[in-house]
């Protein structure tokens, strides 16, 4: 064995085993650098990738609901009195009731029902002076309001701008008072059930999973009916005749209502 293997100063045998060892550390580094790369790419391996994004939900307008709401309008009347005068004029009120309804949803078009009850405060006084002691006083009162409508509209998401058309029918009570001289002469009174076209359009806005807001207008026109008057004057009280009464009023509102949705969740966009 050539002497240029071992170190001087060191026996022979014992340059073998300097041999060795370093031998040994070759190959143990050799191993961990190994293992560490195989660490690594196991690593990145494990690593997965990031999980696709989920599309944003698409509020459905399909179900039932039911609110309630609150608004003021303006009525119009056009009433012959059983004194036989007539009478026009306008006036204004408050409104407050609640609505129940079902909606349809296909592509971006909405279709529904919907009915509608409510307290009227919506009332007409006018009085006139014919002459020199001879005036009259009247009031044409609308108590409450009840409609059926067919609702259809155009969906942008949250949003829903539609209109509807329907019937409404409506309660209303007239008095009129005669007064000669500074004293009431007599007095005159009906009631009755109009009944007549109903308009409208609204906006309404989903601000939440099950709850949306509205507002809307309404015409209705009521038509002209005939009603059974009664009048007392000093000589009693009784049936006097049948006279013709007209109204139509404009209703602004503004309302809240709870969806009961088709199908549970909103459906989900695809791309």
């Amino acid at each position: 064995m050539s002497p240029l293997w071992r170190d001087p100063g060191v026996p022979f045998a014992h340059g073998i085993d300097q041999r060795g060892v370093i031998m040994k550390q070759v190959l143990l580094t050799t191993a961990a650098l190994l293992a560490l790369t195989g660490s690594t790419f196991a690593a990145d391996m494990a690593v997965k990738a990031p999980p696709a994004p989920i599309p944003a939900p698409v509020f459905s307008w399909s179900g039932c609901y039911i609110g309630a709401h609150v608004g003021g309008g303006v009525l119009h009347d056009d009433t012959t009195v059983g004194f036989g005068l007539a009478v026009a004029g306008r006036g204004a009120g408050a409104v407050a009731g609640g609505q129940l309804g079902c909606n349809y949803q296909t592509g971006l078009f909405v279709f529904g029902i919907e009915g509608e009850g409510y307290w009227s405060g919506l009332k007409v006084e006018e009085d006139s002076n014919y002459g020199p002691g001879f005036a009259t006083s009247f009031e044409a009162k609308n108590k409450w309001d009840a409609t059926v409508a067919a609702r259809f509209g155009y969906a942008l998401d949250r949003t829903l701008v539609y209109g509807k058309i329907g019937w409404a029918w409506g309660g209303f009570d007239y008095s009129s008072t005669v007064t000669t001289g500074g004293v009431v002469a007599g007095t005159a009174g009906a009631s009755g059930t109009l009944d007549g076209l109903l308009l409208g359009v609204g906006a309404e806005y989903a601000f939440a999973p099950n709850w949306t807001t509205k507002f809307e207008y309404n015409y209705i026109g009521y038509g002209s009916k005939s009603l059974d008057w009664s009048a007392c004057d000093g000589g009693g009280c009784g049936y006097v005749g049948s006279y013709p009464v007209s109204a139509d009023k404009h209703i602004f509102k503004v309302g809240v209502n709870y969806l009961f949705n088709f199908g549970g969740a909103p459906v989900v966009a695809r791309y």
